[in-house]
């Protein structure tokens, strides 16, 4: 059920303390989605509906959509009230949408801490053939009910199978995938690699090699790594690897700022 958006402005991901306690509305149904999906063939609906975790805190999650228009209409925001055990708010969440957005808010553990973050889809856009969508990813550190917000953009997210979350951002014949670490502030990016087609079968499409090359980043600090060693770790990783694995990888120089 959508909610008309009238004389508000909307702030993304503004967060709102209010005392005394709110409590949550038991009125919304269960969602019929658990996860969702950043880059669905087809837009997927938004309905208000509760969503609760899978995880030890168990926390439930208030969705609600707002819109100008009837129900048919695209939501224009999305509001999310973070529950506990007992009903009361924790947390609210306000995010302002666009009407290319192509999928409901879902939960899934991507950093594999044994707790579920929020992804809230925000918009979808086409880029040299290629669908990317712009969403956010709120993660909450340890057992706190408070979650922090980390804005990220492509076509899917995932853990990268050793250690960290990626994004895969790109279009027919290039990828750029961008390597996350989990912190207290939600996600902070350690090193983004761009992966390019360099030679294409013109008669069957199959890429039949592959160019890596890592940018500079400010998280390699993080990590402990200078540039040339993160695009020897980083191009060699499972991640990276997954795209277009046949193909044979060839030597590039990262890219660094002049």
């Amino acid at each position: 059920m959508f909610r008309a958006l009238v004389g508000t402005t909307a702030v993304t991901a503004a967060v709102f303390a209010c005392c005394p306690p709110v409590s949550a509305d038991d009125t919304l149904p269960r969602c019929a989605h658990h996860k969702t999906m950043i880059n669905p063939a087809e837009p997927m609906g938004h309905e208000d509906c509760r969503l609760i975790s899978t995880d030890r805190r168990g926390l439930a999650f208030d969705v609600t959509y707002w819109s100008t228009g009837g129900p048919s209409a695209p939501p224009l925001a999305v509001k999310i009230e973070v529950t506990d055990g007992s009903g009361t708010v924790t947390q609210t969440i306000n995010e302002v949408t666009e009407p290319s957005d192509p999928a409901p808010v879902g939960l899934e553990d991507l950093d594999g801490d044994g707790r579920e973050e929020i992804i809230v889809p925000i918009a979808r856009r086409s880029y040299n053939g290629g669908s990317n969508t712009r969403f956010s990813v709120w993660r909450a550190e340890g057992d706190r009910a408070y979650f922090e917000r980390t804005q990220m953009e492509g076509q899917a997210v995932y853990p990268s199978g050793d250690g960290y979350i990626v994004t895969n951002w790109g279009a027919l014949t290039s990828r750029d995938l961008t390597f996350y670490v989990p912190t207290g502030a939600g996600f902070t990016v350690a090193v983004t690699l761009t992966l390019q087609a360099e030679d294409i079968d013109l008669h069957t499409g199959e890429v039949r090699t592959v160019s890596c090359r890592t940018h500079q980043q400010e998280g390699l600090g993080m990590i402990r790594m200078d540039i040339k060693r993160a695009q020897d770790v980083f191009c060699a990783s499972p991640a990276a690897m997954a795209i277009w694995p046949d193909a044979q990888r060839v030597s590039a120089a990262p890219w660094r700022p002049r």
